[in-house]
């Protein structure tokens, strides 16, 4: 297991910021996030994250951050019980954002947005500390 310099909330924060100084999407904002544990360079993950952005295709897939928080799952578990900690991901963070889906999210054809983009990147951090956490009891 990787060292971990941030608390789960110092993490959460972090993405938030990151995504907030904009230049990249909801994906890489959750993966920049963790940067300091993932033995990969940057560029690389950037690459492979960078179609995850709008809900892998024009908002109409699944939202971003939970795409970045996947990837660091995989990455942080290395690939051990990948499937059922996504799964976890996926409900905790329906649970606070209050859908999973971009254009759901952006309010797009409701016009009631339920959630921002970077506080999406934030909700996927704290779903994957949870379900991270969870594994390791």
């Amino acid at each position: 297991e990787q060292v971990r310099s941030m608390t789960s909330e110092e993490r959460a924060e972090n993405g938030k910021n990151i995504k907030m100084q904009g230049g990249c999407n909801c994906a890489q904002a959750v993966i920049k996030a963790y940067l300091d544990c993932i033995d990969l360079d940057e560029k690389t993950l950037m690459e492979i994250s960078s179609g995850f952005g709008s809900g892998m295709g024009g908002m109409e897939g699944t939202c971003g951050a939970i795409s970045g928080a996947v990837i660091v799952a995989g990455l942080l578990s290395n690939g051990n019980r990948t499937g059922s900690i996504s799964k976890n991901i996926v409900s905790l963070f329906e649970a606070k954002s209050g859908a999973t889906i971009c254009k759901n999210l952006k309010g797009i054809g409701t016009g009631k947005i339920l959630c921002s983009c970077p506080q999406c990147v934030y909700n996927a951090i704290v779903a994957l500390e949870e379900s991270l956490a969870n594994l390791n009891k």
